[in-house]
């Protein structure tokens, strides 16, 4: 029995040897990137190597912009090295922060799933390394891999939504919970309007 088991072994090692994906450094350090951002942490490999595979490895001098407040959101970002800062100066005669983020944090997640305005201005702090991910790369792996696709997908939709879950829970703890309700109902209600008009 223990002979049968070694040579399956053996045939397994050569299996995986012969037909192992052939991946590149780049791509290989760029999944692990990803596989380190929460957001992404529980998808297959499958859908890391898809996502790397396409992802815009970028680099910014310090006090550089990746994109500005009320730009049309094309993608995301994952940040390798370095620090950004997230600014809104609409409306305001003052810049206001909004937050830091550092390596392994992404952001502008939501203009991946839809054609949403920025809400920020993204600024770099020092010299920065990002991935970028754009919807063009998501809608190409949905060609390739709708598998992987829908896994980048789903992974992106828990995120979104644990955003506005967090964000209702901290209108309920500052104005109440029935301003945050409202809220939720308004925001809801307008949206609905807005897309019935659209269509």
């Amino acid at each position: 029995m223990s002979t049968l088991r070694n040579l399956l072994r053996a045939v397994g090692r050569l299996y995986r040897l012969l037909f192992q994906r052939r991946v590149d450094p780049r791509t290989r350090e760029i999944v692990d990137v990803l596989r380190a951002v929460p957001a992404f942490s529980r998808l297959s490999a499958n859908a890391l190597y898809a996502m790397a595979a396409t992802a815009h490895r970028r680099t910014y001098r310090r006090g550089e912009s990746l994109y500005y407040e009320g730009d049309p959101g094309l993608g995301l970002y994952v940040i390798e090295s370095g620090r950004v800062r997230l600014i809104s100066d609409a409306n305001s005669s003052r810049t206001r922060d909004l937050r830091e983020l550092d390596a392994n944090q992404l952001f502008g997640a939501l203009s991946l799933l839809g054609d949403f305005r920025r809400l920020e201005t993204a600024e770099t702090l020092t010299e920065v390394r990002v991935l970028g991910f754009f919807r063009p790369d998501l809608k190409n792996i949905m060609r390739r891999n709708p598998k992987a696709a829908a896994e980048v997908t789903m992974a992106m939709a828990r995120h979104v939504a644990a955003q506005h879950v967090e964000a209702i829970r901290l209108i309920e703890e500052r104005e109440g919970r029935d301003v945050a309700l409202d809220t939720y109902v308004e925001a809801a209600t307008r949206m609905n309007d807005e897309m019935t008009h659209v269509g």
